[in-house]
């Protein structure tokens, strides 16, 4: 492939085209979208630097240092991964890692027409709630059965209980997102604040169960994704969980480049990438004159 300087391929913005004329708008302060993976003239690819080494004494592979990124530990004389704790400023993105996982379980609630919103509980009888290794084996085994069994489609997000008296740990449980044409739910005989109906999932054999039927509003999604936090993602070293035969992960979109300041967003500053970034979600109206041509 023929070398190409940045302007020439590189966007500031990207726009995401969701089902019911639902539109995503990233517009960054720099170029940062390469979409057609051209190379770039004049940049060269950094030699990769492997953290290890293999320490002939224990026949293992072990820390070494490396400036900037390894640390000696004082307490054992061995070198460590440096992990450096950034301060939040006002309006800042969160971790970058972070940030990523919340787009995308944003994209996917988004992508897919799911049916219930639901809360997964466990049952101290049943289950140690405590126990990440064995929620983890058992709900990997529910949701694959649940996919196999009852064509499901998911998104699944774990979070932590708050401490009740006499708890030294925090009992965890699940919320999240399905298509449940073939599961069986049941009529709870109660109701939200707004009237809908809660039903219970027959299936969830681990606790106690809720779904409730979504009417396609986005905000939901925005609810969901508010369990992605650092203090979450420590549960099962994963933001969330997703899955199922038909579950899409992946929208249409478009690359371009448009005038950062002029754009109209929720703005956030990035200081790990010194930039900025607007955000925009809303619905196309074809009927408002002019509305169309706003990102040609």
């Amino acid at each position: 492939m023929r070398p190409v300087s940045e302007p020439d391929i590189k966007f500031n913005c990207r726009v995401k085209y969701f089902p019911g004329d639902k539109i995503s708008i990233a517009c960054f302060s720099k170029p940062i979208f390469n979409p057609y993976k051209a190379e770039l003239h004049g940049k060269e690819k950094k030699p990769f630097e492997s953290l290890k080494e293999y320490n002939p004494e224990t026949g293992e592979m072990a820390y070494k240092f490396v400036e900037g990124k390894t640390i000696l530990c004082p307490f054992t004389g061995k070198y460590v991964p440096l992990v450096i704790e950034k301060r939040k400023k006002n309006n800042e993105i969160r971790s970058d890692s972070i940030k990523r996982a919340i787009d995308k379980a944003f994209e996917i609630g988004l992508a897919n027409d799911f049916q219930y919103f639901i809360t997964l509980t466990l049952d101290e009888t049943k289950i140690d709630r405590y126990d990440t290794k064995k929620i983890y084996k058992k709900l990997r085994d529910w949701l694959s059965n649940r996919v196999k069994r009852n064509q499901m489609d998911y998104i699944l997000f774990p979070e932590y209980h708050k401490l009740r008296e006499g708890e030294t740990e925090r009992a965890i449980h699940f919320h999240g997102l399905i298509n449940a044409q073939n599961l069986t739910l049941t009529n709870s005989g109660r109701t939200t604040k707004n009237g809908q109906v809660i039903y219970n999932l027959d299936n969830w054999k681990y606790g106690f169960s809720t779904a409730i039927e979504l009417d396609g509003s986005p905000a939901v999604v925005s609810y969901v994704t508010k369990y992605i936090t650092k203090d979450n993602t420590r549960i099962f070293g994963k933001t969330y969980f997703s899955g199922g035969r038909t579950l899409k992960r992946e929208v249409p979109t478009d690359y371009m480049n448009k005038d950062y300041v002029s754009f109209d967003g929720q703005e956030y500053f990035i200081s790990s990438a010194n930039m900025s970034v607007k955000y925009k979600v809303f619905n196309l109206d074809f009927d408002i004159p002019g509305e169309e041509d706003e990102f040609e």
